[in-house]
């Protein structure tokens, strides 16, 4: 065998003893837990939480506080010594929290619980959402007061001399209101229904009011419609103009 040849060899027996005793060091222990992905713990300001917003007449509701979003979502109703969670949400804002009225606008003597939930607010804007439920968590379908307005509300406007002229048609009245075009920044095409809006029981019924813009910071007025419970379904009895 020629010295070529042996140093061949030997060099390649060393090559394979050295890749050798590099992977045993690599696959030790804490070599093996260096090259682990690691998982980071989530932070207190993100992990939810439970809390109470509201009780009565021996119903709560609780929430879950999605601290990453600002958001109270799901939403739990207990009565008496029962529960059920709902996909419902609401501001964590403690001024916006729940509304809860147990009241019975029916003449069959059983409770209603109207639950009253802000999902948004801002400039001239309240986004409150009703649910409605019986002691056995049954639903009662919620009145839609804009299909109800459908027929019954149109509005226009006109910019004359420097001056917006809306006409706002109620029914069988008609109601005009003018401003200086320089009284806000921006108008509306039309007159907007419900921005706000708010829910209220009054002498046996049930009150929803609707804000009436012209403006994001011009409200013409309100909307107040009345709703009467009649074998498990709302019909509407009145239109107010506030």
């Amino acid at each position: 065998m020629s010295k070529l040849t042996k140093t061949v060899i030997v060099l390649g027996f060393l090559g394979i003893m050295l890749s050798s005793c590099s992977s045993a060091v690599n696959n030790t222990p804490a070599n093996k837990a260096q090259n682990q992905p690691t998982e980071e713990p989530l932070t207190a300001d993100l992990v939810a939480s439970d809390i109470l917003l509201i009780e009565d007449d021996g119903i709560s509701v609780t929430g879950v506080l999605q601290k990453d979003t600002e958001i109270i979502v799901p939403i739990t109703v207990h009565i008496d010594d029962k529960s059920k969670t709902y996909q419902w949400q609401n501001v964590a804002n403690p001024e916006y929290y729940p509304m809860l009225i147990v009241d019975y606008l029916n003449n069959d003597q059983q409770d209603e619980i109207y639950l009253f939930l802000t999902k948004g607010y801002g400039t001239g804007v309240i986004d409150t959402q009703i649910h409605i439920l019986r002691r056995d968590f049954s639903e009662i379908t919620a009145p839609n007061p804009f299909v109800d307005l459908k027929d019954k509300l149109h509005s226009t406007v006109e910019e004359i001399d420097s001056e917006q002229h809306y006409t706002l048609r109620l029914q069988d009245k008609t109601y005009s209101y003018t401003f200086k075009l320089d009284e806000a920044a921006m108008w509306f095409e039309e007159v907007v229904v419900g921005k706000t809006t708010t829910y209220r029981i009054e002498n046996g019924q049930l009150i929803v009011s609707l804000s009436l813009q012209v403006a994001p910071t011009i409200t013409i007025g309100t909307l107040d419609m009345s709703y009467s419970l009649q074998e498990k379904q709302f019909k509407l009895a009145q239109i107010k103009l506030v």
